[in-house]
């Protein structure tokens, strides 16, 4: 299982080795819903059944290695299923806070994930020149890019999401939350499946994840 760690404090809702995704643990509902601030991107309709909050650092090679997966996730469920990115930029990652800077300042312009999929097409590559050949290629106001990313409001929102991550005991990317279940590091499709698979059987409800 390939994730990046913070610390060595690890998720433990929901166990996942070799391609298996044990769901048979409790559900967390006794701590609530996440709220995800208000400035958290969204990919996927607003009427999704399903949202895939991802606690996620631009520059950590096993965020990458999960990428094309949850892509495939996307794609697999396009009706019932959104994804919401948390920054959780890891200090071992000398380029992660820069990167997640520049995911807020895109998303300023309304091109969030042009830049997040920019960056992960290019991991090894995340420089302040770097980032400013990713925003003219998606066609950012360089100038606006530019401060927005070196703002104190953008400093603040990256702030925000690493308290949220604190707050859940995130401390390892890629974490992943999924109505009241956790799968933490690159794993395989089939894990997804199974405990989307699981919440869509359930009756309908009131959204798990706040995205006010």
């Amino acid at each position: 299982m390939a994730t990046c760690f913070g610390s060595m404090r690890l998720m433990g809702v929901v166990a996942v080795s070799l391609g298996c995704v044990r769901v048979d643990l409790p559900r967390a509902v006794d701590a609530g819903p996440i709220e995800v601030p208000a400035h958290s991107p969204r990919r996927g309709p607003d009427s999704a059944r399903v949202t895939l909050v991802e606690f996620g650092d631009f520059q950590c090679p096993a965020c990458g290695a999960v990428e094309p997966t949850v892509k495939g996730v996307l794609a697999t469920y396009p009706n019932d299923v959104a994804l919401v990115f948390v920054n959780l930029p890891l200090s071992i990652h000398a380029n992660a806070l820069g990167a997640a800077e520049a995911f807020l300042a895109a998303a300023r312009q309304g091109q969030a994930w042009e830049m997040h999929d920019q960056m992960f097409a290019h991991q090894q590559a995340l420089s302040d020149a770097d980032l400013d050949q990713y925003a003219q290629v998606i066609g950012l106001d360089l100038v606006q890019f530019d401060a927005d990313r070196s703002s104190p409001e953008i400093a603040d929102e990256v702030a925000q999401d690493e308290a949220l991550a604190a707050s859940w005991a995130v401390y390892a990317t890629p974490s992943f939350y999924i109505d009241g279940y956790w799968i933490v590091g690159s794993q395989p499709f089939s894990a997804f499946q199974q405990v989307i698979n699981l919440v869509l059987a359930q009756p309908a409800r009131d959204a798990a994840v706040d995205v006010q």
